[in-house]
């Protein structure tokens, strides 16, 4: 029946955390990357165009993210998601003398 719970499974994926944590505030850029490779004939005067290629940028009042390269937009979204999150869970970076100090006590 209509509205009686839900059996779906919920599944979290890194774009879902992000958007969860941060809403609008969280933006994905995605550009085009061409990618050189030269798969054509040597001397070829014609420019071979490589297949598209996609990347994001994750921007945040607080941080931006920049993902790897990948064949669809999709992938290069999670990507930076994933790296936000990565970024985000780590304790923030002391000053070197900081850390000699704390190992040390």
């Amino acid at each position: 029946m209509a509205g009686e719970g839900s059996s779906k499974k919920e599944i979290v994926n890194p774009k879902a955390i992000i958007h969860q944590r941060f809403g609008d505030k969280a933006r994905y850029n995605i550009e085009e990357v061409q990618d050189n490779s030269s798969n054509g004939c040597p001397g070829l005067a014609i420019p071979q165009k490589g297949p598209c290629l996609y990347r994001c940028n994750l921007e945040h009042p607080e941080f931006s993210i920049v993902s790897d390269v990948f064949k669809r937009k999709k992938d290069a979204m999670q990507s930076a998601a994933e790296k936000a999150l990565e970024k985000l869970s780590d304790p923030p970076v002391e000053d070197a003398s900081d850390q000699l100090m704390s190992r040390t006590n």
